[in-house]
């Protein structure tokens, strides 16, 4: 059992205690799975394949998880490694920071990497503090509270959020920071001062202060509204450091997550004020892209926490374009996608403020489906009973169709688009296959059979049911390697599970099935593994079901044999004598394994 390099400087112990000490069924549901008692187990519906009947189950007990329908299954520390695609590194640093947990480094270069990243994170919170106390001090954030009174910011919200303000002077920041031991290049790396020909200047200056924060609530950059005309941009960010990448983060996602889990879909808009201001009414599932064009790392991020987003954006031109930009991303993620379209001249926060939040969620449940709004954009841009315009919008919904995971919701779109433009369904279809969609995915192809359940030989059977056999009771794992060969096995997977236990047995200790999942770099071995705990109750008498399936095995060994001898006498011209009293030997052997038949094995 093999154990890649990068997992060499955590000790055994460590990782095991972190396994030990997390609760599979709370990580899986903090990832955006929905959960749902199943007698002592958890069902939901998998997260690595379609369905629409949950068959992905997560044992609080054996504390792993498998998808009965696409075969997948592992422990917490696989999952977390295949759902958020993340390093084994990155999830141990992950499931250690839930619990507290130190881990150890052997590597230089990333012990001080990582330093290098805490120390830039304390930055970044200290920053955060000294701007609430500038933004709550009488007399020093006067303008900033006047202006967010005048956008009906609540006492309560400021708190919560954070928010700040820096002062006209150009050096506050940096005399704050360094007298509390920060240096000057920690300073630059976090993007808070810029170091210029005239010294160190601060980055943000006469600006109310918007902090931004990880998923996990950490604030790592700064966006910044002035507070006058005059002083331009209108909106700074802070630059990307190796805290921040405006393309992997959305504002509001640490407070918002709950509430998006729970309603199951996102409403995403464009400003930090828009989404503030929403959280504050109440409506509190809404994250902001900030002003930039949603990424395939914001969809991804998404699809963790929901499986349907509301795009809402601004009533213009603009806002049409911003929300077109992101949905070919979204939809290849396999998440749906809806337009809540606001009057002309609003956003959300000046909607929600004027028609109240109760409107506005009236609002967002009536959002259209994507076609709807495409069609709805090119009515809005020219004349769509124009031939060339008619052609140029089903090339975009074209294009937009086949980002679409589910058959049944493509078939439906091209129905409606069929309809409302006037034009035959068949047409959208032939335009889909000229695109790259293939021919058995529209209604004349030929559907796509459902997979089949993997028939075993009589002999694999025997096989698996040994292996789950000791999976489930791995202290028996010596009285088998004992008398049995991992090589023996005739299934590739079973013998390579085998030669996983064999060789974890070392000594005759008791083999740590958790572990071996873990360290198992094969998935499709994991999934075997993860469903043979799953899947059934031990018999009473193990022991004589182990036993019969060693004789059974051992039987087909001997035919094995036989077989051998009849093929190497009829190549060589053997002596039939000899060769007939070895066959003879040989099916006495068989015989007297069955001569006291162990308990009956599952068929």
């Amino acid at each position: 059992m093999n154990t890649t390099g990068t997992r060499n400087h955590i000790p055994r112990e460590t990782i095991d205690e972190i396994r030990n000490r997390t609760n599979i069924v709370e990580v899986v549901s903090e990832c955006g799975v929905a959960l749902r008692p199943a007698g002592r187990d958890y069902k939901g519906l998998c997260p690595f394949h379609d369905e629409k009947t949950p068959s992905f189950t997560v044992s609080v007990q054996k504390q792993i998880f498998y998808c009965f329908g696409c075969q997948t299954g592992g422990n917490v520390i696989s999952f977390v490694q295949k759902h958020e695609g993340r390093s084994f590194i990155e999830t141990m640093e992950w499931l250690a920071g839930r619990l507290n947990i130190s881990l150890p480094s052997q590597d230089v270069r990333e012990t001080a990497n990582r330093k290098r990243v805490l120390s830039l994170e304390n930055l970044h919170q200290f920053a955060v503090e000294y701007y609430h106390r500038q933004l709550l001090t009488d007399g020093v954030g006067a303008s900033a509270m006047r202006y967010l009174k005048h956008r009906d910011v609540q006492p309560k919200t400021i708190r919560m959020f954070q928010l700040g303000y820096a002062r006209s002077g150009r050096r506050d920041l940096v005399k704050a920071a360094t007298d509390q031991g920060f240096t000057i290049q920690q300073l630059v790396d976090a993007g808070l001062i810029k170091d210029e020909d005239r010294g160190p200047q601060d980055r943000f200056w006469n600006r109310i202060l918007f902090p931004i924060c990880n998923e996990r609530g950490v604030p790592v950059a700064f966006g910044g509204r002035s507070l006058s005309e005059e002083h331009q941009p209108k909106y700074l960010n802070s630059p990307a450091t190796v805290l921040y990448d405006k393309s992997n983060l959305l504002y509001n996602l640490d407070k918002a997550r709950q509430s998006i889990y729970k309603l199951q879909h996102v409403l995403l808009v464009e400003g930090y004020m828009d989404a503030l201001m929403l959280y504050q009414s109440g409506i509190e599932n809404v994250v902001a892209s900030s002003g930039t064009s949603l990424s395939e790392n914001h969809a991804s991020l998404l699809k963790r926490f929901a499986p349907e987003v509301i795009i809402v954006y601004d009533g213009d031109a603009s806002g049409f374009r911003a929300a077109h930009r992101g949905l070919d991303r979204i939809l290849a993620e396999g998440l749906r996608v809806r337009i809540a379209l606001l009057p002309a001249g609003e956003d959300p926060d000046s909607f929600a403020r004027q028609h109240g939040p109760a409107a506005f969620t009236e609002l967002t449940d009536k959002a259209i489906n994507l076609i709807e709004f495409q069609i709805q954009a090119a009515i809005q841009r020219q004349d769509i009973h124009r031939v060339d315009v008619k052609a140029q919008v089903v090339r975009e919904i074209t294009e937009t169709l086949l980002n679409l995971k589910n058959r049944v919701e493509r078939s439906e779109y091209v129905k409606y688009a069929a309809r409302e433009l006037h034009v035959d369904e068949r047409m959208i279809w032939q335009e889909l296959q000229d695109a790259g969609l293939k021919a058995e995915q529209t209604p004349q192809g030929t559907k796509r059979a459902k997979r089949a359940p993997e028939k075993l030989s009589p002999r694999a059977q025997i096989e698996i049911q040994l292996l789950e056999a000791l999976i489930q009771n791995p202290e028996l794992i010596p009285h088998v390697k004992s008398q049995f060969h991992y090589q023996d096995f005739t299934d590739p997977r079973f013998s390579k599970i085998a030669q996983l236990l064999w060789e974890a047995c070392k000594d005759n200790e008791n083999v740590d099935i958790q572990a071996l999942i873990s360290e198992c770099s094969d998935e499709t071995l994991r999934a075997l593994i993860s469903n043979a705990l799953l899947r059934r109750t031990p018999p009473p008498n193990l022991q004589a079901r182990i036993d019969g399936c060693l004789s059974k095995l051992r039987n087909f060994l001997l035919q094995d044999l036989e077989q051998r001898v009849r093929s190497h006498a009829l190549a060589e011209g053997s002596d039939e004598i000899e060769t007939l009293k070895e066959l003879i030997k040989l099916s006495n052997q068989r015989r007297a394994l069955t001569a006291h038949p162990s308990e009956e094995l599952d068929a």
